[in-house]
């Protein structure tokens, strides 16, 4: 018969490996500048998204993001106050392969300011651009053969917590062995 400690070890242990949500860091690095012609090694973006597997296919889709976060800038689910509008037009990451998303966000086009803007089509391109009182300015980095691609998931707090719970209660059980 089990000892109930292995028993909650257990179900804690089970508990953390159900599926759900996943929070995903990622980031670009090297990149050529468009606008003053050359590479630039050390120009990156970089974001976050968070993502669920609904119909457990292994590959992660648009419809399946909760969240998607390019240079601090949200996708989905709310533009922030500054942004006028944005969206998240295309997605799919695959484990192990690469990473591919459409995004856009502009601000009110009818601000007197000015009006300013950006896309993002990974693989090719990060355009940003603003037009203000007959002037304009643009920064576009392009992908290159030599653009770095790192991905790494994010642990959810809950699943720290469930790790070092389980793990106490092992610690607890062996120690009580131990003074018996």
């Amino acid at each position: 018969m089990l000892k109930p400690s292995l028993l909650i070890a257990a179900a804690l242990l089970a508990g953390s490996a159900q599926a759900g949500s996943t929070l995903s860091q990622f980031s670009y690095t090297g990149f050529f500048h468009e606008e003053a012609g050359q590479f630039l090694p050390n120009a990156h973006i970089d974001g976050y998204f968070e993502t669920e597997d609904l119909n457990g296919n292994g590959v992660l889709e648009r419809s399946e993001v909760s969240s998607f976060v390019l240079n601090g800038q949200q996708y989905v689910g709310g533009c922030g106050p500054e942004v006028f509008l944005c969206g998240l037009f295309d997605f799919s990451y695959t484990p192990g392969a690469a990473l591919s998303f459409n995004s856009a966000w502009s601000t009110d086009p009818w601000n007197e300011a000015g009006v300013a803007g950006g896309e993002a089509l990974s693989g090719v391109e990060v355009k940003e651009y603003s037009y203000w009182m007959g002037n304009a300015a643009s920064y576009t980095l392009r992908w290159t053969g030599d653009t770095l691609f790192t991905i790494s998931p994010v642990p959810e707090p809950a699943t720290g917590a469930m790790l070092a719970l389980g793990l106490g209660v092992l610690a607890l059980g062996h120690r009580r062995r131990r003074i018996v």
